[in-house]
């Protein structure tokens, strides 16, 4: 017979029932709306797409090892074997957080964690009665979102742009993955950088206000790193905002916070 641990009344979670992660870590977030909040982060190994600026190439590797921090904020890690059993991977969410309170939610990112979904539908409900729930996406899986999408509370979804990314356009897909993605609390992200055109801005800001034009925009200046080297300059940042809030009732421009003091 299959052993099972209980982590919270009613929400038995297999033995056999694994995920394949990168690390584990709690950190001050430092992107979007949440800007500033404390979080646990489980990030999730493997994504897709491989964008130019991409600043967790680790995601992208073979990972034997996942590290998981021992007590919040002193980045004192040990090495689990991957897969990582989610029975396991509870104890140590729920060892994190020290006193009720500690941590706003849990952020689940990646890579793109909504490859990863049947470690999802297993993580979600032993952890959703103790945390907030927040999605780190990059807005393209939306086959992948329909099953879980009523689970998160809060759902940060990129819009990818070719000119930042260096891939081709998903612009049919973040339609749809918005559609879905409406049904809960909601915003978008598009990282732009110094050769971003006007029409990539105006398809972006279309995808929006089709969907529901109060929907938040957050216009992030590109972090240089790897081959992307230049972020976009205060003119045009201050440009494209304001053709963004000629469409749209909330925007606003976020760069990554935690870069800056940092951080995770």
């Amino acid at each position: 017979m299959e052993q099972t641990l209980t982590m919270a009344p009613s929400t038995p979670v297999k033995a056999s029932e694994h995920a394949y992660l990168v690390e584990v870590f709690s950190a001050i977030q430092g992107e979007g709306p949440i800007v500033g909040t404390r979080q646990i982060f489980v990030r999730f190994l493997g994504c897709h797409l491989s964008c130019a600026y991409c600043d967790t190439p680790a995601t992208h590797t073979k990972q034997r090892q996942c590290r998981v921090e021992q007590t919040p904020g002193r980045r004192d890690f040990v090495e689990l074997a991957n897969p990582v059993p989610i029975t396991l991977l509870l104890e140590h969410l729920h060892k994190l957080e020290t006193f009720p309170g500690l941590h706003d939610g849990i952020s689940i990112t990646g890579g793109e964690p909504l490859q990863h979904l049947r470690s999802l539908r297993t993580l979600i409900p032993a952890v959703k009665p103790d945390f907030s729930l927040y999605l780190e996406t990059d807005g393209i899986l939306w086959r992948n979102l329909e099953p879980v999408v009523d689970d998160f509370n809060l759902i940060g979804m990129d819009i990818k742009i070719p000119s930042a990314t260096g891939l081709q356009p998903y612009w049919d897909e973040h339609r749809r993955f918005l559609a879905i993605a409406a049904k809960r609390d909601v915003f978008v992200k598009v990282v732009l950088t110094r050769d971003t055109t006007p029409e990539e801005l105006d398809t972006t800001l279309e995808i929006i206000k089709d969907v529901d034009a109060e929907i938040p925009l957050i216009l992030q200046p590109v972090t240089p790193y790897g081959v992307v080297r230049h972020p976009p300059s205060p003119e045009q940042v201050l440009a494209w905002q304001s053709r963004a809030k000629s469409v749209l009732k909330r925007v606003r421009v976020i760069p990554q916070t935690h870069k800056m003091i940092g951080q995770l």
